[in-house]
């Protein structure tokens, strides 16, 4: 019995979903999307920053720090808005804790290639206008987490300007191919 029917069945209030959100696991392909770009990659897919996240020494703190990685015209407060929303349900969820984050990767997939120190974790939150993209770094003494956003809007716009696909650059490793 799902937790509708159980509710149902009891005559409770049936509650709102509190997942806005959802999350899904990376591809392969997208690999490339949760690393730092060269500027006119980061252009072309309309990044526009992302959130840097430690959860400090004993690892249940959450320091964060943004990090912009276009012309800070793209940061919108619709995006920021949303953006709030996103980390705060992720807060519930794969970014409680350090602890929480590796059992999260561990039971979730979304091995993605590049880890240095260790296996990196991909995972992808899409909305009508922009693209999250978390990268899980469970290792300690360095940042565990970066959140990257892009504006999907501007990403369009870019690539109706941009040359036939075959005179395009293959991004497998900068996130699209």
């Amino acid at each position: 019995m799902d937790l509708e029917a159980f509710c149902e069945e009891y005559d409770l209030d049936y509650p709102d979903n509190p997942i806005k959100f959802e999350m899904r696991p990376a591809t392969p392909k997208e690999a490339g999307l949760f690393y730092a770009l060269p500027p006119e990659q980061d252009e072309e897919l309309g990044t526009v920053g992302q959130v840097r996240i430690d959860f400090g020494r004993d690892g249940d703190e959450f320091r964060h720090t943004w990090w912009p990685r276009s012309p800070e015209g793209l940061n919108t407060p619709e995006l920021q808005e949303e953006l709030g929303q996103v980390v705060k349900q992720l807060r519930r969820g794969v970014l409680k804790d350090f602890s929480t984050m590796l059992r999260w990767c561990h039971l979730h997939g979304g091995e993605i290639a590049g880890g240095i120190c260790t296996q990196n974790y991909g995972y992808v939150v899409e909305t009508e206008r922009y693209r999250y993209c978390l990268r899980c770094n469970p290792i300690r003494g360095d940042y565990q987490a970066y959140l990257s956003c892009f504006d999907l809007q501007e990403q369009e716009m870019r690539q109706a300007r941009e040359p036939e696909p075959e005179a395009r650059q293959d991004m497998t490793m900068g996130g699209i191919s």
